[in-house]
Order: structure tokens, then sequence, then C-alpha cells
């Protein structure tokens, strides 16, 4: 396969007959091409780990603020589209939702929302993985950190619209993104008159505090598709549900998938649970969520033996720099015990994910608890996965499985097996 043609099918949707193998595009670009450039759209594409690991660590030469790193939507907004000094004060605001003693906290409401998800369907028999646990745990953990709970089904309409952005495949509502955008608008206004004056330890308290610094005018630039203009709170809580909650719904879910599909690994995992840690690296390099991020060249450089110059477009594939020879033993293969694992799924250098341990944890809590509570867990031979068609993300819109069905005290909070799960 040519690399032109490989690049081309890999930007372009998934066809729906299954027969463009993504994995064996990018390995001949790899090869043949690894800094390819793509016209149109008009950029070079970087798909060997060495040359996202050096791209990512010179913001000075690649920066993420002429264009952001929103490539698919042409969208500048929020820290991930800042460099240097404004970058920096965003980021020391936004970190202190992600410190240790801020996520053990957050571990123990991760399990039960994870719990209180399955206790709805372990006498089912059957469930969809997205739908049931992968969306609505990283969803209530984010409220959580916002201070958004108590408006939980406001959250989750607009979060649903949002997503939306996100996919390539469905047709945009609009009157109903407006309507869920302006519904969840009036609420964050009246959050934000609450919170100014009576300030709580959530993270929105913390970001109004700070907007003498100009934290929040960070987050006010080019609003995604359901995000009306407005100061910078609701950019600020779209972007950590996109960059939170929507990443770790991918993540839950492929993970999930992927033990499914190599049955000796998840018979492995059930049998050696030490091996969690190392399974959640290995689901983060295998899933890769985050599909790609864009730069833009300062100033020209090479790169090898490509001239790229000031101006032009860099998209780093994440995906491809997991799946790297040069890095990764046997890439194709999913190995729980995967050492070392040097996978770039949260990135490198100053744009490196800030909620990395939330993630890490929330995706050790969940299959903890799946692989605990769900005995025999399946894929449902009847309703095959359904893809999430993205060029920003790589998930499932849907994954039906089945298992046992069990009584509803099964492993539940107090049982033996919550002891395994650590907080």
């Amino acid at each position: 396969m040519a690399a032109s043609s490989s690049v081309t099918a890999f930007h372009s949707l998934r066809p729906p007959d299954g027969a463009f193998d993504e994995d064996a595009a990018l390995a001949t670009l790899r090869h043949e091409d690894p800094v390819h450039w793509e016209d149109p759209p008009g950029w070079w594409l970087i798909t060997r780990h060495a040359d996202v690991k050096h791209i990512s660590r010179n913001p000075g030469i690649f920066s993420s603020r002429p264009r952001g790193p929103w490539h698919a939507l042409e969208s500048r907004f929020s820290m991930q589209a800042d460099d240097g000094p404004t970058h920096r004060a965003t980021r020391s605001v936004v970190s202190r939702a992600f410190t240790p003693r801020a996520v053990a906290r957050l571990a123990r409401s991760a399990l039960a929302y994870t719990d209180e998800a399955i206790d709805g369907l372990i006498t089912r028999g059957r469930c969809d993985i997205v739908e049931d646990i992968a969306i609505p745990v990283p969803m209530r953990v984010i409220a959580d950190i916002l201070g958004l709970e108590s408006e939980m089904e406001l959250f989750r309409a607009w979060t649903h619209t949002l997503t939306g952005a996100f996919q390539d495949d469905r047709t945009p509502d609009t009157a109903r993104q407006q309507a869920a955008a302006n519904d969840f608008s009036a609420y964050v206004r009246s959050v934000v008159r609450e919170r100014s004056a009576r300030p709580g330890e959530d993270l929105i308290s913390a970001m109004l505090a700070s907007e003498g610094e100009g934290v929040l005018q960070s987050f006010a630039r080019d609003p995604l598709p359901g995000v009306p203009p407005g100061d910078g709170v609701l950019g600020f809580i779209a972007f950590l549900v996109a960059a939170g909650s929507e990443t770790t719904r991918h993540g839950i879910a492929q993970g999930i998938r992927a033990l499914l599909a190599w049955p000796g690994q998840h018979t492995l995992l059930r049998a050696r649970p030490e091996l969690m840690d190392s399974a959640v690296e290995e689901i983060l390099r295998w899933t890769t969520p985050g599909r790609a991020l864009r730069r833009t060249v300062m100033s020209t450089t090479e790169l090898r033996g490509k001239t790229l110059r000031a101006g032009d477009s860099v998209v780093m594939l994440y995906r491809s720099a997991n799946r790297d020879e040069e890095v990764f033993a046997d890439p194709e293969c999913f190995r729980v015990d995967r050492q070392p694992n040097e996978h770039l799924s949260f990135g490198i250098g100053t744009h490196f994910c800030l909620g990395a341990n939330l993630a890490r944890m929330e995706l050790r809590v969940t299959l903890e608890r799946i692989l605990q509570r769900l005995p025999e867990l399946r894929l449902d031979p009847d309703s095959p996965p359904r893809h999430f068609a993205s060029s920003l993300v790589d998930g499932l819109a849907s994954l039906p499985a089945l298992f046992t069905p069990a009584g509803p005290d099964h492993g539940t909070r107090g049982g033996s097996s919550q002891g395994r799960t650590r907080l």
C-alpha cells in the first residue's frame, strides 16, 4: 500500500465493510515515510515515537498557540492551545484538582460510582459497557471535581451534545445542541454567582479565584459546538469533559474489549490481580484514546531529512507512536504484563496530561470491579461493538456484553471482593 493512499484511508471514516486496516496503514507510514506531507489537508503526519517526543519537548519550535491542537475542529480553546507563561499559569490552577490527595479522595467516589452502575445491571445478565459503566463513572467523577453533582441530569444532557462535536459520523442536531447548551449555560451562570460570593473547594471556585491571572480567558476562545461563548467557565468545563470524561470513557470500554478479545490475557489478569497496574498501562498503549494533536512550526527546521517550514502544521499520531517497533517488542500483541511500557497516551513535555493519575485510577478501579463482579463477561455475539468514528478520539459508541447474572449483593461494598480494590 502506498504511503499516500494509506494516509488518505486513515483520515477517512472507517469503511462499513471493515476492510481498512488502520494499524497496517500506520506501519507502512512508519517504515516508508515517517514524516509524511499530506495535501490536502496540508500538514505533516508524524508516526514515529521518537519524533512525537521530539516535537512535544520543543514547544519553541513546535507551538500549540498559533492554530491550536484540535486539528479536526480548527479550534483554539483551553490551555491545550497555549504555551509559555499563560499556559503555566492556567496549568498551575487546574493542577489543584489532581494532587495525590485529591485523586485518593476521588478514588473512593469512582469505586462507589462503579458499584452503583454494576448494581443497576448485575441481575440482567447483559449490558452495554459504554452506556452503563464507561460513560457514567468518569462523567460523575468530573462533575465531582467541578462541584456540579447536584445537577447530574442537566450535566449528562449537555455532555451528550458536546460528545457530538467529536464524532465524525453524527449529523449535528443544532437546535438540540443549542437548547442543551443554553440550559446548561444558565445553570453554570447561577453556579458562578453563588461561588463568587461563597467559594467552595471545587475547581470552578479555584478558577474564579484566579480570574485576575487571566486563567479563564485561556478557555474563552473558539468555543466548541454546543459551548456558547462567554467568560471562559463553559470552555473550561468543556475542556475537562473532553480531556477527562471522554478519553477515560473510551479507555475503559476499549480496555474491556481488548481483554475479551485476548482471552489468555483476561485469564492471566484474573489469576494475577497484582498485574493490574501494568495492565492499565498496556490498555492505555493499546487503545490510545487520544488519537492525535497538532502543532505549528514556528521556525524552519529539519526532521528525518524533511524540511518543515515556519507556519506548517504537524500532526502527531499517538496511536502510531504507541505501535512503534523501535520502542515496543511485538507492538501488535496486547500483553497485560508488558514491561517496560513507554507509551505516549498522556503526551510528554509541557503538555503532559494533568489528569494522568486520575485516568489511571479510574481505569484501575472500574476494571477491577468489572472483573470481580461480572463473572464470565463476554461479548454479545448478536450485537457487535459500534465504533465511535472520530479523528480526535479512538473509542466505542457501544459495547454490548453478556455475563452470568448474580444477586444484587454480589461483590458490592462490604463484600470480600472490595478488599482487593486499592485506594
